[in-house]
C-alpha cells in the first residue's frame, strides 16, 4: 500500500501525485509498488526491501545524496494468547533533501498517529524536524507500552498467586521475551541516533540539538525501564518456579503421610487374616476389637505426624 501526504494550511492531506516536500508512506508494499518507487526515484532496491525484513537493525546509510535511516518502533497487538509486545523496523528515506518516504512491513500506531494528524506541527517538507518528531514519538510509545507491559505483568502475578495456571506462566514468559526485544531495539536505536548526530546530515541548530538530546535521554530512560522490568519478570519467574516446587513438595509429603497412615490398618487386618491361631479369634466381639486396634493405630500415627509437622 502506498499513500502520499502533503502539508497544507488545513493540515496534512492525502494526494494522488507526489511533489517536493511531500511524504510517501509505504506499508507492506507489493513487488510492483516497490519497482515503481525504485525506478521513479533511482534508489537502491535495499532501501525499500531492508525495512521490510522483520529482523533488520537500526542503522544509517547514505547513497548518492539519498539517505535511509532504519529505526525500530514498538508495536502492541492483541492475539489469542493475550497482549503481544514486539518491535518492527521502520525505514525513513530522504530523497535529495526534497522528499520523505517511510517503509514499514505492516500498519502500526506510530504511522497512524502521523497520517491521521494526531501529531501537531508535522510538516514533511521540513524533513529534519519531521524525522526528529518520528524519533520522539517512537520513544513516547516505547515508554507507554513498557508501562502497559508492567501493568499487565502485575495482573498476571495476582492471577498466578490465586490459581497457579500454566497459561499465566506462559504469558509472563512472553512478556519477558518482549522486554528482550524492546531492550535490543532501543539499544540499536540509540546507536543509530548517536551516528546521526555525528554524521551532520542536516544543520543542527540549538533547537534541533535540544530535541536530539531529549530523544537520547528518552531512549536511555526506556532502556533502563526495559532492563528493570526484565529483571523484575526474571525474578518473578524464579519465584513462581520455587513456589511451584514448594507446593509440589507439600503435596508429595502429604500423599506420603496418607499412604503410611493407610498402611497401618492394612497391616493389622493382614495379620488377623492369617490362617494361624490368633488372640480373640474365638471371641464374639473380635471384629470390633481388631477394628479398634486399627483405629487407635491410625490415630496414633496421625498424632505423631502432626506433632512432627509432617501433616
Amino acid at each position: 500500500m502506498i499513500e502520499i501526504y502533503k502539508n497544507t494550511l488545513n493540515g496534512l492531506i492525502k494526494t494522488d501525485a507526489h511533489e517536493n516536500g511531500c511524504w510517501i508512506n509505504m506499508v507492506h508494499p507489493s513487488a510492483d509498488e516497490i519497482n515503481s518507487i525504485i525506478s521513479e526515484f533511482d534508489i537502491p532496491r535495499d532501501f525499500i526491501t531492508d525495512p521490510l525484513d522483520l529482523d533488520e537493525v537500526a542503522r544509517l546509510e547514505i547513497d548518492d545524496g539519498n539517505y535511509i535511516i532504519i529505526t525500530r518502533i514498538p508495536v502492541h497487538e492483541m492475539d489469542e494468547d493475550g497482549s503481544n509486545f514486539t518491535t518492527l523496523p521502520l525505514g525513513i528515506i530522504i530523497i535529495k533533501n526534497n522528499l520523505m518516504i517511510t517503509v514499514c512491513p505492516r500498519e502500526n500506531d506510530l504511522i497512524s498517529d502521523f497520517a491521521n494528524g494526531r501529531v501537531r506541527k508535522f510538516d514533511p517538507s521540513d524533513w529534519p524536524s519531521s524525522m526528529l518528531q518520528i524519533f520522539n514519538r517512537t520513544n513516547q510509545l516505547y515508554i507507554k507500552y513498557l508501562k502497559q507491559l508492567r501493568h499487565k505483568a502485575g495482573e498476571i502475578e495476582s492471577e498466578i498467586l490465586e490459581t497457579m495456571n500454566d497459561k499465566d506462566l506462559v504469558q509472563i514468559f512472553n512478556l519477558q521475551k518482549s522486554l528482550i526485544h524492546y531492550t535490543a531495539s532501543l539499544n540499536s536505536n540509540n546507536r543509530m541516533i548517536q551516528k546521526l548526530k555525528r554524521s551532520r546530515l542536516f544543520e543542527i541548530d540549538e533547537e534541533k540539538d535540544d530535541i536530539l538530546e531529549d530523544i537520547t535521554i528518552d531512549i536511555k530512560q526506556a532502556i533502563e525501564m526495559a532492563e528493570i522490568y526484565g529483571s523484575i519478570l526474571g525474578e518473578m519467574m524464579r519465584f513462581f518456579s520455587s513456589l511451584l516446587s514448594n507446593k509440589l513438595s507439600i503435596v508429595m509429603k502429604f500423599l506420603a503421610a496418607i499412604t503410611i497412615i493407610i498402611a497401618i490398618p492394612t497391616l493389622v487386618s493382614s495379620i488377623y487374616g492369617m490362617n494361624i491361631p490368633l488372640p480373640f479369634q474365638t471371641y464374639q466381639h473380635s471384629f470390633m476389637i481388631v477394628m479398634g486396634i486399627a483405629f487407635l493405630s491410625v490415630m496414633t500415627g496421625i498424632m505423631v505426624f502432626i506433632y512432627r509437622k509432617w501433616l
